[in-house]
């Protein structure tokens, strides 16, 4: 996985760990994504708030790469799903992000 082709910004070592230990997860040892979920949520409340912006940071990244035309029939749900959604937020006064398009 090469990320910094995505912001231009540089990722800790660990973090790309992580992050392909995720997808190999995902990518084979994950039984029901409904499942893992609800696991997640047994953990402490604070690590729930961490994780939620990881995956928050994900969902933007997802809705950036949408915007700018960067995915394909493989991704496309997602992606545009999570471009809906960060609109909406920001529409709702949720989150602030002046740079985000608003329209694809």
């Amino acid at each position: 996985m090469d990320y910094s082709e995505l912001s231009g910004a540089t990722i800790s070592e660990r973090d790309k760990a992580f992050a392909q230990e995720f997808a190999n997860f995902v990518n084979g040892s994950m039984c029901s994504p409904d499942q893992t979920g609800r696991e997640l949520t047994k953990a402490h409340r604070y690590l729930q708030q961490q994780m939620f912006m990881v995956f928050f940071g994900f969902m933007k990244q997802l809705a950036y790469n949408y915007q700018q035309g960067r995915y394909d029939d493989r991704n496309e749900w997602a992606s545009r799903l999570s471009a809906e959604a960060y609109q909406r937020l920001i529409e709702c006064d949720l989150i602030f992000d002046p740079e985000f398009p608003t329209s694809k």
